[in-house]
């Protein structure tokens, strides 16, 4: 395996000192990268130049090796890959930058990829141009679990999969990962249409800017014609304790991010330990590997773009009041325009 040597955009506070508007991703990627044989982390860059300087320490870099300034941190680091955890509205300029140099082989982007339908389909495009590998960090189906549940489903152990289902708090920051693990259980199939409802009675709002449904609930089905529900806020107690519910014509399989998962068959629950690393370790070792392969990750970006259509097309869907199909036609973000044109507005 070659050396990498690694650029962390966006470091943020400490992770205890961090909230939902980040969680400190930066430090995460770090420790990941260094557990990953091959990489060093290298530099790092971010705007609070308390948080780049503790970063700094934390992770023994010298102070030359600490920005403020990306453009900055790639001209004086040359790193072969930068992981970009900053929140999606900065994440189009960042990724185009980070692309562009000549240094940069791979760029690692936190989700949600943007905060438009648009934007989200320019960071692959614009990645695909430059010849620069694109991973989002939906990491979850990386995990052994993930793997597992869709090896048993595809050798037919409940049967023939017929329907998913899926509950968490909203779409976007919760609901994303698991949407995206329904797609990686099915191959990255094509999703043919969505329709959905949502409601927003007060601010929800992720990343600083970012708003996300209160409650929604939302219908979409597979080219092969596999369906799948996901409910979120009030809704998702619904799908019980478990996150994604597998359905086929013999048997089911239940899981909840973690490592193993329950598989009822001949009408008998039973329960699977996996193991195996942790998902956020797992995603930076798939990375890599997918560079020294010069294969497409399984978190490629144009297979995050799959998912992070899925929630925008039930939000297109609740605008339009009707069925869309995938993929969409829009390059705007369709709850924020609700809520901007007054059509959604927070209760007073």
């Amino acid at each position: 395996m070659s050396d990498y040597t690694v650029g962390i955009v966006g470091t943020g506070p400490h992770p205890e000192d961090s909230d939902h508007d980040g969680y400190s991703m930066g430090h995460r990627h770090a420790r990941s990268f260094r557990r990953a044989n091959g990489c060093q982390v290298a530099a790092c860059a971010d705007i609070v130049a308390d948080h780049a300087a503790a970063f700094g320490d934390e992770f023994g870099l010298d102070d030359e090796r600490v920005f403020t300034d990306v453009q900055e941190m790639l001209d004086g680091a040359t790193p072969d890959v930068v992981s970009i955890c900053t929140p999606p509205s900065t994440h189009g300029e960042l990724v185009e930058t980070c692309a562009r140099h000549e240094s940069v082989q791979a760029v690692h982007c936190e989700k949600p990829m943007a905060e438009t339908v648009g934007e989200s389909r320019r960071l692959v495009e614009v990645c695909e141009h430059a010849g620069v590998q694109l991973t989002i960090n939906l990491q979850n189906r990386c995990s052994d679990a993930a793997g597992e549940i869709k090896r048993v489903i595809e050798d037919g152990a409940i049967g023939d999969l017929e329907r998913v289902e899926i509950g968490r708090q909203d779409l976007l920051q919760t609901g994303l990962h698991h949407v995206d693990l329904a797609n990686y259980v099915l191959g990255d199939e094509p999703v043919a249409w969505v329709l959905g409802q949502i409601d927003y009675p007060d601010e929800h709002v992720w990343y600083t800017n970012m708003p996300s449904e209160r409650q929604g609930l939302g219908m979409w089905a597979y080219e092969s014609g596999v369906h799948a529900l996901c409910s979120t806020g009030a809704g998702a107690e619904a799908v019980g304790p478990h996150t994604n519910r597998f359905i086929g014509t013999d048997g089911e399989v239940e899981f909840q991010l973690g490592d193993g998962y329950r598989i009822r068959t001949d009408g008998k629950w039973r329960t699977v330990e996996v193991g195996g690393d942790a998902a956020q370790d797992a995603a930076i070792v798939t990375l890599i590997e997918a560079l020294e392969t010069d294969e497409e990750p399984i978190i490629s970006g144009r297979r995050a773009l799959g998912s992070t259509e899925v929630v925008f097309g039930i939000w297109e869907s609740a605008r339009k009041r009707g069925r869309v199909s995938l993929p969409l036609d829009i390059e705007d973000n369709p709850l924020a325009a609700l809520i901007e044109s007054g059509e959604l507005p927070p209760e007073e």
